[in-house]
């Protein structure tokens, strides 16, 4: 039985594989915010800053906004009951559908509420209609851009007029922004850039979503009148953020490049996720956000429930009935088991463009012609179905990087003993998008490993093995070149992925280094051999740089090479 929640994200009341529920960035936390997190225990002997500076500039600077005018809170849910005790609020208008959070803190200070029906001959959109519910009566109007559950926009030049009606009629307006950067185009969508001229407006936004930390409780208000802000703060709890969501937020704050990937990414999945469950025969309403709202009038949560995906009923919704539901845009592989589903629920199929099933005439009969375009794709069918039959589930974020090993060994073992630290196949994107370089044990990893991608994001790959110079000075020294090899690549002033797939003495040397006090961005590490082979990896087990690691016998510098490329193809895709 699926129970009806005012809000996404009841992990803990049901068996989920994947979550839909819920609107946070497909890429998971930031690995330096992770890090600031882990940092902040050492404060937490300290009381946290009471006026919270620090995070106050950071959001300034990286918005070009005064940090007087910003508000922090214990994520936007504390700010919307905070901002309507400081206007005394006794009327509310909320155009509906919408976040139920606005009803929630409207409740909390007793206020009445009014809605404004949004209707689905308008794709659930603000329109002109809203500007004659703002009147003489009401104290406080919320509007969220994007909205939700549909993440329909609000134009420019509508949301002004908005604004100058609220202004007209002594109305405070709330602009919900916390998933503006989703759009793709906030400068177009966003208000910063005019909050200056309407004191009544107050702009929320929340780090919950973009930066997927909603364990963390973050999110900032924005408002040029002084009197008001001062009256919000007043009514918050003194030491209202701790010092992990202070740190946390200061280092979000300038994770330039993980934004940029991620909205990017959205945007693109977004636009193909519409057109395939368009493909299966379901409604899709438009959506500028990383959520859709879908329409179908069969269970499709109940049925969802069942196979371990939990997705949004929008049935209790105001302005909704059953039928409505919202998911999250999620990661290319997560959202195609998603439709996989749902096309099992519904009974419809699964397209799959450019398949070609003319077969030549020099093909033998019992032998499957495949389109040269489509043998990888069908390759990793073929590893999707035995890891099924096997019993096997692969966890989501490392699934892409073990079935490319699989793919490159045809050895399904390596579903068994690769090993990954927390996290590590978005910090190695990161690291990648933030231009690290690649540093490999041999001249075939550093041929196999996708020069292209790599350089789109400023990073090299090197192999230092092969130099006559390393040769020399690993034979005066009586060391392995690996050794002298890894020595060179802690020389690099940039951040380094080591991806070993043949030297365990490679995974020796950088454990020393490490001990010394050296810190490798990432290590990929899988030699193949047998002598010093194991142990030189549960070495690198016991550190604590991120890591990918095969455990056993098994690797080699194609395996290295594979990794690597799962990565990259990831972001490059």
């Amino acid at each position: 039985m699926v129970q009806q929640n005012i809000h996404g994200g009841d992990i803990y009341r049901n068996q989920v594989s994947l979550d839909f529920s819920v609107n946070i960035n497909p890429f998971g936390m930031p690995q330096r915010v992770r890090e600031a997190l882990e940092a902040a225990v050492a404060w937490c002997e300290r009381y946290p800053d009471i006026r919270s500076e620090a995070l106050r500039d950071a959001i300034a600077g990286a918005k070009g906004i005064a940090p007087a005018d910003i508000v922090c809170g214990n994520g936007a849910s504390e700010l919307f009951p905070a901002i309507l005790r400081a206007v005394h609020a006794k009327k509310v208008l909320l155009p509906v559908p919408s976040f139920y959070g606005y009803e929630y803190a409207a409740k909390s200070v007793g206020a009445e509420i009014c809605c404004h029906e949004l209707l689905e001959t308008d794709g659930y959109a603000v329109t002109e209609r809203f500007l004659t519910a703002i009147g003489e009566g009401v104290n406080a109007v919320f509007l969220a851009v994007p909205n939700n559950p549909v993440g329909t926009v609000v134009e420019p030049e509508l949301l002004e007029k908005i604004a100058e009606r609220c202004q007209k009629y002594g109305v405070t307006l709330i602009l919900d922004e916390c998933f503006v950067m989703f759009t793709g185009a906030e400068e177009r969508y966003s208000f910063l850039k005019k909050y200056r001229n309407y004191p009544g407006v107050v702009i929320v936004r929340a780090f919950t979503k973009l930066y997927a930390m909603p364990g963390v409780r973050l999110g900032y208000l924005v408002c040029s009148d002084a009197a008001l802000t001062e009256a919000i703060r007043a009514d918050l709890p003194e030491w209202n953020l701790s010092v992990f969501a202070q740190q946390a937020g200061c280092v979000a704050c300038g994770q330039r490049a993980y934004v940029e990937h991620s909205v990017a990414f959205v945007c693109r999945e977004r636009a193909w996720l519409t057109e395939q469950l368009s493909e299966i025969g379901i409604t899709v309403f438009a959506s500028n956000a990383n959520f859709l709202m879908i329409k179908d009038g069969r269970p499709l949560a109940k049925e969802l429930l069942k196979k371990g995906i939990l997705i949004r009923d929008c049935s209790n919704y105001r302005g909704l009935s059953g039928g409505y539901y919202r998911i999250a845009v999620r990661r290319r592989e997560e959202n195609e088991r998603l439709l996989a589903a749902l096309a099992q629920v519904t009974g419809s199929s699964v397209v799959e463009n450019g398949k070609d099933d003319k077969k030549p005439a020099a093909v033998p009969d019992g032998i499957e012609y495949v389109m040269p375009q489509e043998i990888e794709k069908r390759s990793f069918s073929i590893i999707e179905e035995e890891l099924q039959l096997r019993g096997i589930t692969l966890p989501v974020e490392e699934a892409m990087v073990t079935k490319r090993v699989i793919h490159t060994s045809a050895d399904f073992s390596y579903a068994q003993t690769m090993t990954y630290s927390a996290g590590a196949v978005e910090t190695a994107k990161w690291l990648i998008t933030e231009g690290a370089d690649i540093v490999t044990d041999t001249n075939m990893a550093l041929s196999g490993i996708n020069k292209r991608v790599l350089a789109r994001y400023g990073g090299s790959v090197h192999c230092f093995m092969a130099d006559e110079d390393v040769a020399r000075e690993a034979k005066e020294r009586g060391v392995t070149r690996a050794t002298v090899s890894m020595e060179r690549a802690a020389k690099i002033e940039k951040p380094v992925i080591f991806a070993i797939g043949n030297a365990p003495t490679a995974l020796i040397q950088l454990y020393g280094m490490i001990e010394e006090g050296y810190r490798p961005a990432f290590i990929i590490g899988v030699p193949v051999g047998f002598v010093n082979v194991e142990a030189a990896k549960e070495l690198i087990l016991q550190t604590k740089i991120p890591h990918i690691v095969n455990r056993g016998r098994k690797g080699g510098s194609n395996v290295a090479a594979a990794i690597c490329n799962a990565i990259l193809y990831e972001l490059g895709r």
